[in-house]
């Protein structure tokens, strides 16, 4: 006798628990796969997207069919079923829609969102090289989430460097200066593809992963200089 997996397990004793289970495998399989996209587009999970990426792109095809599907089943599985699906539907609209854009970089938006917040990076910075900053990790933690970065890097005494986003193995990172740099430095790093100075205390750098060139790619450092055509000049601050 066939089997309906979708009748009353009280109805049919002989639909296991481990049976249940399997039939609803893919669908688990869908959820966690995309819970771990949306924590972390590209870094976190860089290596399903890189050796597994067939898998991914058939689990989320099979997200829609498998909700059209059970929409014509009907017994116990039916609810749980229909609700996996609709969650994995709009899980894949977020990753889309959401998750995705806000993972992309370039320099122009790196640009903007120094300009926006300024003031907090000037903030964070005097307090990363202060006595205090051993002593009260919480309120640098907190400085660090108004910049909108990842981590902090004081090792040099001249700059820090503050990871702004990971894209894939890419990374996009400001070094801000604690006192102006030079106008000698300033035209060096005019010079390098892999960085972009915007002004005289803050610079961009892209440090590319093992596949990529490790400089700003071209179109988007020339997006920059149109956006921004007078950074090429050095200016003092007052």
């Amino acid at each position: 006798m066939k089997l309906n997996l979708y009748r009353d397990k009280t109805q049919d004793p002989q639909v296991s628990n481990l049976t249940i289970f399997g039939y609803a495998l893919p669908s688990i399989a869908i959820f966690v796969l995309l819970a771990v996209l949306i924590v972390d587009p590209f870094f976190g999970s860089l290596g399903i997207l890189q050796y597994a990426w067939w898998l991914v792109l058939i689990l989320i095809i099979s997200a829609p069919v498998v909700f059209f599907r059970a929409l014509k089943k009907g017994g116990v599985l039916k609810k749980a079923k229909l609700l996996l699906s609709a969650i994995n539907l709009v899980m894949i609209m977020l990753l889309l829609f959401v998750r995705l854009p806000s993972y992309a970089c370039d320099a122009v938006e790196m640009a903007k969102h120094y300009d926006r917040k300024t003031e907090q990076f000037d903030e964070l910075v005097t307090y990363a090289y202060s006595a205090s900053f051993q002593q009260k990790p919480g309120k640098f933690k907190r400085l660090l989430r108004k910049t909108g970065c990842r981590s902090i890097d004081t090792s040099n005494p001249e700059y820090c460097e503050l990871v702004y986003k990971h894209v894939c193995l890419d990374s996009y990172v400001y070094r801000i200066y604690r006192v102006p740099m030079s106008e000698e430095a300033f035209k060096e790093y005019s010079k390098r593809y892999d960085f972009i100075p915007h002004d005289s205390r803050m610079v961009m750098k892209y440090s590319g992963g093992a596949t990529s060139e490790g400089v700003f790619p071209y179109a988007q450092r020339e997006r920059y200089y149109k956006k921004y055509p007078k950074s090429v000049e050095y200016k003092e601050e007052d």
